[in-house]
């Protein structure tokens, strides 16, 4: 208990939530189509039973996976689910991303995660408008959850720079950030000028930050870390154009039922909801 309490003092921290297992413990599994199965509502049963979780999670797997991926998501779902009534939270958003070999990260996205609540009283959806220059001339407004939790279930984990050297990132973050902002008028989800700042801020830290290495959970372990550009943990997503077998990522944001509705109600969706999208 004194670990996992540990843990949410730091910028990031990998908990053990289960074994390392071997081939010989668990069915091969290889991602069919890239694609995502999202969740939104109280914490999942985490039970063993064939039909715990909700079915349109039964077809997404049968349609994304060549093979069962219940052994590997189980485990977890009943750590974090202990985790999260610990920390006095009984909601949560899910997703479970299945993504195919890629090059797209060959070169590191390195960033924080916006604060996912923070904003939503304005109108606007957490993680956009961030190409504009108005969006850094005051600091965040904390409000609401502010870390969240990872794992990987198949592939190579997520990288975060190292603890000495995090809040050194996130000054070259925010330094880049500034210089490739602009004014603009800003369409929020599919924004040129946001994108094009996006790039440059990606293509300044991937060569900025390199020197500094990085860290990954390791098989069995789970990452919790600090969401805001403010103090949150700088990490990306890990190259994933060497893994044959592709790469299963899941992502917990907890919250009140009362932020993750107002989420939904933004979105034009009911509470609770669950859905998923397949690619090709």
């Amino acid at each position: 208990m004194a670990a996992t309490t540990e843990a949410f003092e730091k910028d990031f921290s990998f908990l053990k939530y289960g074994h390392a297992g071997s081939p010989d413990d668990q069915e091969a599994v290889t991602v069919k189509r890239t694609a995502y199965w999202s969740y939104c509502g109280p914490l999942l049963d985490s039970s063993s039973s064939p039909d715990s979780l909700p079915a349109n999670f039964y077809e997404f797997s049968a349609a994304t996976f060549t093979g069962p991926v219940h052994s590997r998501l189980l485990p977890f779902l009943s750590y974090i689910n202990a985790l999260l009534l610990s920390k006095g939270l009984s909601h949560y958003m899910l997703t479970v991303r299945a993504t195919t070999p890629t090059h797209e990260f060959d070169r590191p996205r390195w960033h924080t995660d916006e604060l996912f609540f923070s904003d939503l009283t304005k109108g606007n959806l957490p993680g956009t408008r961030l190409g504009l220059k108005s969006q850094y001339a005051n600091g965040e407004r904390n409000s609401g959850t502010n870390w969240k939790i990872c794992t990987t279930l198949l592939g190579p984990s997520t990288m975060f720079i190292p603890l000495d050297r995090q809040s050194s990132a996130r000054k070259r973050q925010e330094s880049a950030r500034k210089a490739a902002s602009t004014e603009h008028d800003c369409l929020s989800i599919r924004c040129v000028g946001c994108a094009s700042a996006a790039d440059a801020v990606r293509e300044e830290l991937a060569s900025a930050l390199k020197p500094f290495g990085f860290e990954a959970a390791m098989e069995g372990e789970c990452s919790v870390f600090r969401v805001g550009r403010d103090a949150g943990a700088v990490h990306s997503e890990p190259c994933m154009s060497e893994e044959e077998h592709g790469r299963i990522f899941v992502n917990v944001v907890p919250g009140t039922e009362e932020e993750l509705k107002s989420l939904t109600s933004k979105w034009g969706m009911e509470f609770p909801r669950q859905w998923w999208v397949g690619g090709r």
